[in-house]
Parts: structure tokens; C-alpha cells; sequence
């Protein structure tokens, strides 16, 4: 049959792309996942440090004020992690659709990775998402869904998870004539090519996730370590900053430790994809 030959081509080529968009999607899904894991931990060290600097006694103007821009930072993360997760957890609709895109997942599981997916990202248009609308995002793109306008900046944002709706029966027919299958051959072209791209974008995505990754487990770090160095010399002066006036070096350290709590707040808050 004519152009049959093409036609076959051209399917593999697509059937070979797909496969691979599926695997670079996956490990997407398990970096935001491990993302979403070590942001539960610096949240927890955050918790710590804050718990710390509200003892300190007679903090002076400008502390206050740094004090207060740390702490809105900690609950926009805080509210809106809230929000996703009390969004996934009362859609029964959204988890069964889920569940059924993704095999294998539990309940847990499947909170999980759309809390992380919905948490990693940023939005694809100007403008702010609320948590709810980042749960019903993150799941549409874990269910292959096109994304629209104000949906979560992951890859290109071109494609969902399954190829064209049909595709597969007027593959099994074997009854295409020459003009159909030079069109149908044309169509899987176009499609793997898309796919390709795609995937290129959700590398890239990868790759930004690792980063964030390796950021939040130094900030980790380095607050428990500056929780730890200064806490004995604040016991010294009793917790109050009058008395720490007179140590230049604590006042220092004080500094960044302050710091560094706002950039991890920062982090906290961070999302992979810009506004497009």
C-alpha cells in the first residue's frame, strides 16, 4: 500500500517518542517528590530557628521588621502548602482520576505526588494561584491533561501524557488508503516532534529540581549549624539583645543568622518554570 511504509515509520517514531517523554516525566514526578520531602524538613529546622529568635528580648526596630518579613514568608509557604493539601484530600473525583493515570499509586502516594507537583511549580501566565488551583492543576498534568492559561509552568506546556484520542483504532484497522495514511503518517511526525520538545523541557525542569534540591539541604544545614553555634552565647546574655549590644561578634553571627533564615524562607517558596 502506498505510503504505508511512511505511515509505519513515522508511528514508531512517535510510539519511540512517547516512551521516552513518559520516562522523562516520571522522573520529574520523583525529583518533585524528593524536593517536596527535603522542604518538609527545612520547614521543620525553619519552625526551629523562629521558635528561637521569638525568645530573644528587646529586639530592636530594624530586627523587628526583618523578623516580620520572615515570618509572612514562612506562612504564604505554610497556607499554601494547606490549601493543596486540603484541596487533594476532599476531591474524591480528582484522586480516582489520578489514581487511574497513574498506576500502582495508593491514596498516600497519590497525595503526595500532586502536593509535590503543585508545590514545585510555578504558574504558566502572570498573576498568583491559589493552593486548590495548583491541586486541580497538578493533577490535570499527571492525568495528561493540556494545560490552559494559569495552569502550573511544567515543560512547554504543549502536550498531555496520551497520544491523539483514536489514534489507536484506525491503527488497528490496517484499512487506511494511500491519501490517509500519508496524512496519518504526517500527524505522527508532527506529534513526535512535539513530544521530543517536550521532553527537552522536562529535562530541563530536572534539572532545576535537583538544584532547589542541593540548595535546601545546604540551608538545612546551615541553620541547625548557626542554631547550634549561637545558642549557648544567647544563653550568656540571657536572650536579650540590650545586653548583646556589646558583643560585636555575636551581633555578627546574629546577622547571619538572620540571613540565612530569610533566604531559606525564600527557598521554601521558590518554583521551578517562569511566568511565560
Amino acid at each position: 500500500m502506498l505510503n504505508r511504509q511512511f505511515r509505519d515509520d513515522s508511528i514508531a517514531e512517535y510510539k519511540k517518542s512517547e516512551i521516552e517523554y513518559e520516562a522523562a516525566k516520571i522522573s520529574v514526578m520523583d525529583e518533585s517528590e524528593k524536593l517536596f520531602g527535603k522542604r518538609k524538613y527545612l520547614k521543620l529546622i525553619i519552625e526551629g530557628n523562629w521558635n528561637a529568635i521569638h525568645r530573644l528580648k528587646n529586639q530592636p526596630r530594624v530586627m523587628q521588621l526583618e523578623v516580620q518579613k520572615i515570618e509572612q514568608g514562612f506562612k504564604t509557604y505554610d497556607t499554601f502548602l494547606m490549601e493543596v493539601e486540603t484541596a487533594i484530600a476532599a476531591n474524591q473525583e480528582l484522586q480516582d482520576a489520578l489514581k487511574s493515570a497513574v498506576n500502582g499509586l495508593n491514596n498516600a502516594n497519590i497525595r503526595t505526588t500532586a502536593a509535590a507537583i503543585a508545590t514545585t511549580f510555578g504558574i504558566a501566565s502572570r498573576g498568583t494561584m491559589s493552593g486548590s488551583v495548583a491541586a486541580g492543576a497538578s493533577i490535570a498534568w499527571l492525568g495528561g491533561s493540556v494545560f490552559s492559561s494559569g495552569s502550573l509552568a511544567i515543560g512547554s506546556g504543549l502536550i498531555g501524557l496520551t497520544g491523539p484520542i483514536g489514534w489507536g483504532i484506525v491503527f488497528a484497522t490496517g484499512l487506511l488508503q494511500n491519501g490517509k495514511n500519508k496524512k496519518m503518517g504526517r500527524e505522527a511526525r508532527e506529534k513526535a516532534t512535539a513530544l521530543k520538545k517536550e521532553r527537552v523541557a522536562l529535562k530541563q525542569n530536572e534539572a532545576e529540581i535537583k538544584e532547589l534540591i542541593d540548595l535546601t539541604n545546604q540551608h538545612y544545614d546551615g541553620l541547625q549549624r548557626l542554631l547550634n553555634e549561637v545558642k549557648p552565647k544567647l544563653n550568656t546574655y540571657s536572650w536579650d539583645m540590650q545586653k548583646i549590644q556589646q558583643d560585636q561578634d555575636l551581633l555578627e553571627r546574629l546577622a547571619v543568622w538572620m540571613n540565612s533564615l530569610e533566604s531559606a524562607t525564600q527557598l521554601l517558596n521558590k518554583k521551578v518554570g517562569k511566568a511565560k
